[in-house]
This record gives C-alpha cells, structure tokens and sequence, in this order.
C-alpha cells in the first residue's frame, strides 16, 4: 500500500482500511471522501483516500464527529486546535489512569 498511483474499487479499499463499503459510502455523502471515476465509471480511490479514512477511523474511536475531522480536512485551523487541545487533556487523564492501574496490579 506505499505506491501512491494503486487505485482500489470500493470494496478493496474497504478492506485495506478495516472498514466496510457502506462506510466508504457513508464517508463519501459526507464528503470526507471524494473518488474519481475510471473509464468504466467504477469510483477509485487511492492512497491519500486510505489516509482520510484512517485518521477518521482514529478520530470517531477517540469521540470526535465527522463534521469534526471534515473541519480539520478543510483545513479549519481553529478547530484543528481545539481538537489538540482536547487530545492532549484526554492524554493527560489516561496518563494518569495508566499509573492508577499500574499501582494496583503491583499491590494485586
């Protein structure tokens, strides 16, 4: 997946990303996603598509909306900000759970 010319249907990028093709359908509605169409008008999508879906992937499992990450993708410096913001407190609170956790399994 490192040759940024590979084109993947809908289904393959599916699988490369660990999504399935009703995400990718999804995604595209909302417009975090934009394939091109090959001469058979199949969509195609390529590595730069991989990207976005990974880093939405990550940002919805952390609790951040799609309109959040299409923000960012867009290049909403503001809201990028405050997203690091609030990334880095999250970070701080299970920094501090994981030395909790740590400290009871020693007593355990």
């Amino acid at each position: 997946m490192a040759d940024p010319e590979i084109k993947w249907k809908r289904g393959e990028l599916a699988e490369a990303c660990g999504v399935n093709s009703e995400t990718l359908r999804f995604y595209e509605k909302a417009g975090l996603i934009t394939p091109e169409r090959g001469a058979n008008g199949y969509r195609l999508y390529n590595l730069s598509h991989a990207k976005r879906i990974r880093l939405t992937q990550r940002a919805i499992h952390v609790g951040f909306s799609i309109q959040d990450v299409k923000s960012w993708l867009d290049g909403d410096t503001a809201r990028m900000e405050s997203a690091l913001v609030e990334v880095e407190g999250k970070l701080e609170v299970l920094e501090r759970l994981r030395k909790t956790l740590r400290k009871k399994l020693r007593k355990a």
